[in-house]
């Protein structure tokens, strides 16, 4: 945990710890395979944004990879000890799970294995940081990862090799399969293409991550009045887009300014950036005072 702030709090397997001195097996599968799943949720007021699809999705990442052991509605109950802990409501918290520890390296895991159950929470910006979108530059590139990329999987060296470029300057790498973007390293993609929001399909072949800031993205966009498709999405559309912009859940919204060195028409960030973002957080201030007012 060394470069975290001592405003960080962390649980370790049931138990709240000094994060200077948790301490993980060596033996343990993740470290060893990146056997293991996570979930990152960003909280405003003590209200974790989609902490039901997080949840879900935390769900059925341990139902693909075969993890057993741990009740993914635990992950509300650990972040709410943690943001009592750390003593703040603006917080994002990291939950990993890892299929456990055996006594030696071995591809084939033991059956009825313990889990490893990891997670912290650290400080991070209030709603006021959610004014305008961030602005980034991104480039894109041939998806060499695996095929299932709908697991939140902590195995990311395919995602991180990714945003190894050339250009230090670049954020993200967007990743296309067969002349179609799949998504980003790190998050969802969203191209306006001929004054429609598109977005690629999260069950496409090989399927993409459903990404909890991209449903509300899509929300947004339905409350707004915003016309949008789910469809898939050429390189040549979000090449050609004047405006193009990913979702995740630590920036939430950010616009992309540059594409593979190329300026988009519009700057950055665009107008329907801008307008998702806004609505996105109305909703969240609308549910952190109903959370207010069931809390009298």
């Amino acid at each position: 945990m060394a470069g975290y702030t001592r405003a960080v709090r962390a649980w370790l397997n049931g138990a709240l710890v000094d994060p200077a001195q948790a301490q993980v097996s060596v033996f343990d599968r993740g470290f060893l395979f990146g056997d293991g799943v996570y979930e990152v949720v960003r909280f405003f007021g003590g209200h974790g944004v989609g902490i039901t699809a997080h949840i879900e999705r935390l769900r059925e990442s341990l139902r693909l990879t075969r993890i057993s052991g741990f009740d993914p509605t635990q992950l509300a109950v650990i972040s709410r000890l943690l943001l009592e802990e750390l003593g703040t409501g603006d917080a994002t918290v990291y939950l990993q799970i890892t299929r456990g520890t055996a006594p030696t390296r071995t591809h084939i895991p033991a059956p009825g294995m313990t889990p490893t159950v990891f997670a912290f929470v650290a400080p991070t910006p209030g709603i006021e940081s959610l004014a305008a979108p961030s602005v980034l530059r991104a480039r894109t590139a041939v998806d060499m990862r695996w095929g299932y990329c709908q697991i939140k999987t902590t195995s990311l060296m395919g995602n991180v090799l990714h945003v190894l470029g050339d250009d230090p300057a670049c954020e993200e790498a967007i990743l296309h399969r067969d002349g179609f973007v799949s998504e980003g390293t790190s998050a969802n993609v969203f191209a306006v293409v001929h004054g429609v929001l598109v977005t690629p399909p999260v069950d496409a072949q090989p399927p993409i991550l459903h990404g909890v800031m991209r449903a509300l993205v899509l929300e947004a966009a339905k409350t707004e009045g915003i016309a949008h498709s789910v469809r898939p999405l050429a390189l040549s559309e979000l090449q050609g887009a004047p405006e193009v912009f990913i979702t995740g859940s630590r920036r939430f919204v950010g616009a992309v300014s540059h594409l593979d060195g190329v300026a988009r028409s519009q700057p950055a960030p665009g107008l329907v950036a801008q307008r998702v973002l806004d609505s996105m957080r109305r909703a969240i201030e609308s549910n952190i005072v109903s959370a207010v007012s069931s809390a009298r």
